[in-house]
C-alpha cells in the first residue's frame, strides 16, 4: 500500500533526477554557452559524461562546474561584506577596495590562479606528514589542516574544495578553521555529501603508528600532486556534519546552486558556507 505521507516528505533530501534540458546536454555532450565567473570569459561548455560537477570546463581558464560554484559563493560573500557586486574572481581580485584576508587550501588550478591576484590572498597545499605546517616546499606553503601554523582570528574567509574527506580527523580540521577565522568569518567549502543520510560514512582511520585501518573498500580521488595513486577518502559526509559544525560554533548554510548564466547546473551542486559564531554545548 502506498504511503500517502511520501509527498510531504522533506528529509531525507533525495537527489533530484536530471531535468529535460540536462538530459539533452548529456546526450549532446554540450552544455551551451555561459559566462565563466572565474575568468569572466563567455565560453562554450562541453560534457564528457553525465558528471556535471567535474565537467563543463571553461575553454579559457579550464575551470569546472564545481569551481564556478565555489566562485559564485565567494563573490556573493565578499560582495555582502564589502557592499559591492563581483561577477567573477578576476573582478574580485582586481578591486582595490577588498581588504579581506582570503585563504585557499589549493595552490594550483584556475580558481587559485585568478584569486591569487588579490592583495591579501594566501594559499597552501598539504605535502605529507614529514613537513611542518608553515614550511615552504618548492616555494609553496605546507599546512596540515589538523594543526595549522596560522594565528588565531587572522583570516576573513577560508576556502576548501573537496579536501576535508581526505583529512583523517575532519572535525579537528574544522576546529582549526574556526580558530583561525575572525568572528563572523566564513568557511566556504565543498565535500562529498549524502543528503539522504543522517550519519557520516567513516571509511578509514589513521592510527597513532601511522598505519591505516580500513572499515570499507578503499576509495581514492584524483590528486594533482599525486596523479599516479590519488588520495585516500577517510570520510563521506551527511546531516551529522551540520550538527557537529554547529557544536563547534559554525552556523552552516547549504546551497544547491543553479545559475545557468554562469555555467552552474546539474543535480550535484551543493556548496557550504559556515559562518563563525559562538560555540554551543554538545
Amino acid at each position: 500500500m502506498k504511503n500517502i505521507l511520501t509527498r510531504f516528505l522533506k528529509y531525507p533530501l533525495y537527489p533530484r533526477p536530471l531535468s529535460s534540458l540536462e538530459k539533452v546536454m548529456v546526450t549532446l555532450h554540450f552544455g551551451g554557452f555561459a559566462k565563466c565567473n572565474i575568468c569572466g570569459w563567455f565560453t562554450p561548455l562541453y560534457l564528457k559524461n553525465a558528471s556535471f560537477r567535474e565537467s563543463c570546463k571553461c575553454f579559457r581558464c579550464r575551470s569546472t562546474n564545481r569551481q564556478r560554484q565555489l566562485a559564485y559563493t565567494l563573490c556573493k560573500a565578499v560582495g555582502a561584506m564589502k557592499g559591492q557586486s563581483f561577477s567573477s574572481l578576476k573582478k574580485l581580485a582586481e578591486t582595490d577596495k577588498n581588504d579581506l584576508i582570503i585563504y585557499n587550501t589549493e595552490a594550483n588550478g584556475a580558481f587559485h590562479r585568478y584569486l591569487s591576484k588579490a592583495k591579501n590572498y594566501i594559499s597552501s597545499e598539504y605535502f605529507g606528514s614529514f613537513y611542518t605546517s608553515g614550511e615552504l616546499v618548492n616555494g609553496v606553503m605546507h599546512q596540515d589542516l589538523m594543526k595549522m601554523s596560522l594565528a588565531d582570528e587572522s583570516l576573513d574567509i577560508f576556502i576548501t574544495s573537496d579536501v576535508l574527506e581526505h583529512v583523517p580527523e575532519p572535525y579537528q580540521a574544522h576546529r582549526e578553521i574556526y580558530r583561525v577565522l575572525k568572528p563572523g568569518g566564513i568557511h566556504i567549502f565543498a565535500v562529498p555529501f549524502n543528503p539522504d543520510e543522517f550519519l557520516d560514512d567513516h571509511r578509514a582511520v589513521l592510527n597513532d603508528d601511522g598505519t591505516i585501518t580500513y572499515f570499507k573498500e578503499p576509495v581514492y580521488h584524483g590528486d594533482p600532486l599525486n596523479m599516479a595513486k590519488g588520495i585516500l577518502v577517510y570520510n563521506l559526509f551527511s546531516l551529522e556534519m551540520l550538527v557537529k559544525l554547529r557544536q563547534i560554533g559554525f552556523r552552516t548554510h547549504l546551497y544547491q546552486l543553479q545559475q545557468r548564466f554562469y555555467g552552474i547546473f546539474g543535480p550535484d551542486t551543493l556548496i557550504f558556507e559556515a559562518i563563525k559564531e559562538a560555540p554551543v554545548d554538545s
